[in-house]
């Protein structure tokens, strides 16, 4: 059984960085539509864990950074996955 992930809406702050963060995602989702072909991107399934991947490599994580959104167990299945 599949349960959508909507995320509630959060007031507007400024982000350090804001532009690039965004330009980032923009970037990613891009990527993902491309990927994707003709599909709409509410149609793929993909991996949480590679998703998140996906995100910390964009927005060009430190190592500390990139452990304290993946966790140590995320963080090393990925490792093993792609060869790190």
């Amino acid at each position: 059984m599949q349960f959508p992930l909507v995320l509630q809406k959060t007031p507007a702050t400024a982000l350090p960085g804001q532009t690039q963060i965004l330009d980032s995602l923009s970037t990613l989702r891009k990527d993902w539509e491309t990927a994707a072909g003709e599909n709409s991107l509410m149609d793929v399934t993909a991996s949480v864990g590679l998703l998140l991947h996906d995100i910390v490599t964009k927005l060009d994580l430190s190592p500390e950074e990139r452990l304290l959104v993946l966790g140590k167990r995320l963080e090393q299945e990925i490792a093993v996955l792609i060869g790190e």
